[in-house]
């Protein structure tokens, strides 16, 4: 780096696929000359580093957090969710504390975060630099086309659509601002000043760009989204070259016809052994070939009935950018990064989605004909999921897909966004 070399913050905290995005992203700033720190939690510091950034940790583990029982119920019940929430609070005060204390050490020239780190705007505030919302699905600019993404809402007409980003913004307030106590002393210019914390900061009163990083092929821009909503595309890890599989895993994969992949990510599920014995139960009255993908716990691992160690092989992990090209079709939860992924190869998904975002992705994958309607996955049976299984076969999903990756392949991604702020923070530093 040159001391001219500009320092772009990026803060973001969930799961891999709330961070491996901003790492592409920011594997892109650095090639372009910037000075990136990424913080986020804990487990992604060598992800971080092998894309030339620094990281700077949060004090949470998301997996371990996710494999806590009652984080797990917190998923399936409202009342786990309150009683997560309130157990929670004080690392939740931690993390803003955090963020916070980074932000103002770092002093970087621009900020990009997204939903789970709102507190960079009071950062961005404090020091006058642009602090920039990201979202890597549709929930930080209103629209009446189609409803918030986090409700797992169906299509409520224009007002309602408009209403339920109001009140999504509304709760996100609410439960936002006990966390924000801890640095009001510190904080409290930034505080009052008119606006909200959701939507970043420019100086100088400009309008302040949003940056939505997902693509058109499956989400196109609504006609009433304002012109500082920009529309990125996903921002894509390329394919490691250098990968070598485990030689079971090759010899599988060559063996016979291309596989289903079935894998649910970072998603816990209530009943790991009874999915997987849904989903073998799926397998024998379709006779296909898969790959069950473990995950965090969504499925089990233990040995297969001897009927079905031909036809299924089971995997630990591997990556979906070497994988997925090698299947025939993905079924999973629907979050963002693997529903991009299984597009961008042309790919017909099937999703079984658990909640937040994930049926969103479910309908919209759908609405595109890049796959059958989902299927919650609390209420997959045998028959059910065979029957779905069977229809990822059909040439309409496969076209449907296929025609939405190659409106993917011609979108800005992860070079076109960092082409497009390293501008942005040229001109502010200029100014």
């Amino acid at each position: 780096m040159t001391p001219t070399s500009p320092k772009i913050l990026i803060a973001s905290l969930g799961t891999r696929g709330d961070v491996q995005p901003y790492v592409a992203l920011a594997k892109e700033l650095v090639a372009r000359g910037a000075d990136v720190v990424l913080t986020t939690g804990e487990g992604f510091d060598d992800m971080i580093a092998a894309a030339g950034a620094t990281s700077r940790q949060v004090p949470i583990n998301i997996q371990k957090l996710l494999q806590d029982k009652e984080i797990q119920e917190a998923l399936f019940t409202l009342k786990g969710k309150f009683r997560a929430a309130r157990q929670n609070f004080d690392l939740q005060k931690r993390i803003v504390d955090c963020f916070w204390n980074i932000g103002l050490q770092e002093r970087p020239d621009l900020i990009l975060f997204n939903l789970k780190a709102t507190v960079m705007t009071l950062v961005g505030r404090r020091l006058n630099v642009p602090a920039l919302p990201t979202a890597l699905q549709p929930v930080s600019v209103p629209t009446g086309e189609f409803p918030l993404a986090l409700f797992g809402l169906p299509n409520l007409g224009r007002t309602l659509n408009l209403m339920s980003y109001r009140a999504g913004r509304t709760l996100m307030k609410v439960g936002l601002a006990p966390l924000f106590k801890s640095i009001r002393h510190e904080a409290s210019p930034e505080l009052s000043q008119p606006g909200s914390h959701l939507d970043g900061y420019m100086p100088k009163d400009g309008a302040i760009p949003s940056l939505q990083a997902y693509s058109r092929a499956i989400v196109p821009p609504p006609d009433d989204w304002p012109a500082e909503a920009w529309t990125c595309g996903y921002w894509f890890t390329e394919p490691d070259a250098g990968y070598k599989p485990p030689e079971p895993l090759a010899r599988f994969l060559t063996d016979g016809p291309s596989p289903l992949y079935l894998g649910f990510g970072s998603m816990p599920s209530k009943d790991p052994a009874g999915l997987t014995a849904a989903v073998l139960a799926a397998l024998r009255l379709t006779g296909q070939r898969a790959i069950l993908a473990s995950g965090w716990g969504g499925l089990t691992t233990g040995e297969l009935p001897d009927d079905m160690s031909e036809r299924v092989f089971l995997l630990e992990k591997a990556p979906h950018s070497w994988l997925f090209p090698k299947c025939s079709a993905i079924v999973h939860h629907g979050g963002a990064g693997t529903t991009h992924e299984a597009v961008r190869w042309g790919k017909p998904s099937l999703i079984c989605p658990v909640f937040g975002d994930q049926p969103f992705w479910g309908q919209q994958i759908h609405k595109i004909g890049a796959g059958p309607a989902p299927i919650r996955q609390k209420k997959i049976t045998p028959e059910l999921l065979a029957a779905a299984l069977k229809s990822l076969k059909q040439s309409d999903y496969r076209a449907g897909a296929e025609r939405a990756a190659s409106i993917m392949g011609t979108e800005p991604g992860a070079s076109g966004t960092a082409d497009r702020l390293m501008s942005l923070v040229s001109k502010q530093t200029v100014g």
